[in-house]
């Protein structure tokens, strides 16, 4: 993977190229920080200005725009000013829009990713799920902050939990793939996680029950974290990703339980990671994680800086488990309970990798010990 980083004028830009034996390159991620905190409408210019630089910079053409994943400091607030962001657009793509607040301070960063091979006017979108082809042959299928369409004063996390899965079944099914067999990541966010994060997992259990997904079986990579929609009745809210066209043999579940604990020991439901190739490139999603040992306890409580070297410790085990390298790592989101944390756990993440585009948000983890979490994406070229 070749990392970098341009300094422009507003924003702060670090990016990661996956590229084939012919030096082609087949995924771009980038991270856009502004410099300073702007009034909504102006910070999202900001980004946008450094978008197209960056674009122009390295010849991506907005064809090959896959996904954009906008963290917020007040969701609720930015809402109309993200939509008239879309509207500006050339393109579609998947777009993400969490309120969590990043920790440098500003009012929006921005993740994102673009795919060479997608198919020239094979974009199509339904409501909240967007959906492309790629020259491999895969369909990539998207669900974009999907809330309970009857959230009210009086639901609760498990009774939203479970009407949401029960819509994006029926919504796959629609785009001919099975929730439990072409799902490969899900973002599911709970606005109070403290109080609302056991009826979510409650609800997700029974669900995959349902669907036989279980430990026998295998589970979905998942990240589990607390962020707002821009919905005050939202108890919880869900972004997910499935692909059809992936032969099975291609999908590999990833353990590492000489140092991670399996997930059901202490009562959740997901994979540590999920690998998948997908044309000229293998591809490993990351789930969130955190400091906790092969017992499942957390490791160093109250300690972020050694917190932040055990989680990055666990992520390596989960790179190394999968046949990947550090050098493939193309992307992280660092979700912070305290945000004052950012400046411990910026320069050692900094020194794992260089470069690397990566998130830093205010997001505190399901369990109120967990200062730190991460989330990662890897990829590398199949010769």
């Amino acid at each position: 993977m070749e990392t970098g980083i341009l300094k422009l004028a507003e924003a702060e830009v670090k990016y990661s190229f996956l590229k084939d034996g012919d030096n082609n390159w087949l995924q771009f991620w980038y991270v856009i920080i502004p410099k300073k905190p702007e009034q909504i409408a102006k910070q999202l210019k900001t980004i946008e200005k450094a978008e197209s630089e960056l674009y122009e910079t390295f010849k991506i053409e907005v064809e090959s725009v896959a996904a954009k994943r906008f963290f917020s400091s007040d969701l609720i607030n930015h809402s109309r000013e993200f939509i008239n962001y879309k509207k500006r657009q050339a393109g579609d793509f998947f777009m993400s829009l969490t309120g969590q607040p990043p920790a440098s301070g500003v009012k929006a960063t921005l993740l994102g990713m673009c795919l060479s091979n997608i198919k020239v006017n094979s974009k199509f979108r339904e409501g909240k799920i967007f959906r492309f082809d790629t020259t491999s042959g895969i369909r990539h299928i998207f669900a974009e902050s999907i809330i309970d369409a009857n959230a009210d004063e009086h639901a609760d996390s498990e009774k939203q939990t479970k009407r949401i899965f029960g819509f994006l079944k029926d919504k796959f099914s629609d785009f001919h793939a099975s929730f439990a067999e072409s799902v490969l990541r899900t973002w599911i966010y709970v606005p109070h996680i403290d109080a609302d994060y056991p009826g979510m997992v409650k609800a997700r259990k029974e669900f995959f029950d349902s669907v036989n997904l279980t430990k026998d079986t295998r589970y979905i990579a998942s990240t589990g974290i607390q962020g707002k929609s821009g919905d005050r009745f939202a108890r919880v809210f869900m972004d997910a990703y499935a692909a059809t066209g992936v032969n099975k043999g291609k999908i590999r579940y990833i353990q590492a339980p000489e140092y991670l604990s399996p997930t059901h020991i202490y009562g959740v439901t997901f994979e540590r990671a999920t690998a998948v190739e997908l044309g000229k490139s293998d591809f490993l999603f990351i789930s969130g994680t955190a400091s906790i040992d092969k017992e499942g306890a957390v490791v160093h409580p109250e300690n972020v800086k050694k917190q932040t070297e055990h989680t990055l410790q666990n992520i390596s085990a989960l790179i190394s488990s999968a046949g990947f390298a550090r050098k493939d790592l193309s992307s992280f989101i660092v979700y912070l309970r305290d945000p004052a944390d950012y400046d411990f756990v910026k320069p050692r993440i900094d020194r794992y990798a260089k470069n690397l585009p990566a998130v830093y948000v205010k997001a505190p983890a399901c369990r109120p010990s967990w200062l730190i979490e991460i989330e990662a994406t890897a990829a590398r070229f199949l010769k």
